[in-house]
């Protein structure tokens, strides 16, 4: 991706003509717009991406030069309860939340937006930008334009994504090698005494219920579903299987958006589901029936996803954050850093909010309700009439303890 210094932009931040906004319900068409001018990596943030929880409350920051031209539309959600005024960029929680811009946006339209009443009425007291990479255009932009306008930023660092660089099919460094591919064979070959064993590759007019159901039954009998409250599951969880259900409506969404199915018999015990934009494959989640631990179903399946996406024309995986020994096996090399980032207006809800936000890991959720919990408890009855405002709104140490739920 590329990076950018904010520092540089600062020195450099001219907006390129008059910046006016608009605050639109829903999410805009202009988001589409935006998507189809951005690279390849950024291509997949349409509208249907944004509709994860509950659509109808979602509204669209505009942003407009005076010719007309969109150089930004920011789908936003409520961040806590209504009395904050809060807002959290929509969008899926995977690969990264993001919002496709125009590229020759710069640091002073970004400053323009930020100053601008309409902007400053919807953006709220707050802003959550994450998980985003940390050399997000967008993400970049955003921190450099709230440092030159006088807001606050905090950044907490989320883990470390990993990449891997695939060859041309046929090169001596070709992934999977050959010993690699032996060895799935052998696995496959040892999986097939359990019955026949079929790969199916769903992507575009191929996805259905039946997939959809498909991929919720390996979860049920996965670690997810058999080990956790299925809060992370990303079919067995109500939200997240309306998001995808919605996603695919956008048939470029649909193609983007390929599932790899390990079956046994007629039974689905594994599968890949990543998200292919051009050359670069975003792995979003994988899991696999732990009945069928024993032969590796998840190796398998993985080959067969890189292979498909090989033949797409994919030159760059990108496996996101965790398990890194297990990725590094693979090939992968560390990618950028994830980060979670607020921009705040008060400089004292900023400063009561720091140390929970950058000095933890984990959970952004928890830190953010522990961190307003803070800043009332230590407050008491604020001087200040925007920390009154911000946090004793509307705002009891019960409801900070259930902000943000993802």
């Amino acid at each position: 991706m590329l990076h950018i210094d904010h520092r540089d932009m600062r020195a450099n931040a001219v907006a390129l003509g008059t910046i006016d906004c608009a605050l639109v319900n829903g999410v805009s068409p202009v988001v589409n717009q935006l998507a189809a001018l951005a690279p390849a990596s950024h291509g997949f943030l349409q509208d249907g991406w944004f509709c994860r929880g509950e659509p109808l409350q979602i509204s669209t920051l505009v942003a407009r030069r005076g010719d007309g031209s969109p150089i930004l539309a920011l789908p936003m959600r409520q961040l806590g309860p209504p009395g904050l005024r809060a807002r959290s960029l929509a969008g899926s929680y995977w690969p990264f939340r993001s919002a496709a811009i125009d590229p020759s946006t710069g640091v002073g339209d970004m400053r323009a937006v930020l100053e601008h009443p309409v902007a400053q009425v919807a953006l709220g007291p707050l802003l959550r930008l994450g998980p985003i990479y940390q050399d997000d255009r967008l993400a970049k932009l955003m921190i450099a334009a709230a440092d030159a306008t006088g807001w606050h930023v905090l950044i907490r660092d989320m883990g470390q994504s990993f990449i891997q660089d695939l060859a041309e099919p046929g090169s001596p460094d070709a992934w999977p090698s050959k010993s690699r591919r032996k060895k799935v064979r052998r696995m496959a070959a040892r999986l097939e005494e359990q019955g026949p064993v079929t790969v199916r590759i769903v992507h575009g007019a191929d996805w259905s219920r039946q997939i959809f159901s498909d991929l919720a039954r390996i979860e049920e009998n996965s670690w997810v579903g058999r080990r956790t409250d299925r809060s992370g599951a990303k079919f067995l969880n109500p939200q997240m299987l309306a998001h995808w259900q919605r996603a695919i409506v956008n048939p470029d969404l649909a193609e983007k958006l390929t599932v790899t199915v390990l079956y046994v018999a007629d039974r689905p015990i594994a599968f890949s589901l990543d998200l292919i934009c051009a050359d670069i494959s975003y792995g979003i989640a994988s899991s696999y029936d732990e009945g069928f631990a024993e032969f590796s179903p998840g190796q398998i399946v993985t080959v067969h996803a890189v292979d498909h996406a090989l033949a797409r024309g994919v030159r760059l995986i990108d496996w996101g954050a965790g398990d890194s020994g297990y990725k590094q096996e693979l090939g992968a090399r560390p990618g950028s850093r994830i980060q979670d980032i607020l921009v705040i207006r008060s400089a004292s809800v900023a400063a009561a909010l720091r140390p929970r936000w950058e000095e933890t890991s984990g959970s952004g959720t928890l830190a953010l309700a522990a961190g307003l919990a803070d800043a009332v408890r230590v407050a008491g009855i604020p001087s200040s009439l925007t920390l009154r405002r911000l946090l004793m709104s509307g705002l009891a140490l019960s409801a900070a303890a259930s902000l943000l739920a993802e």
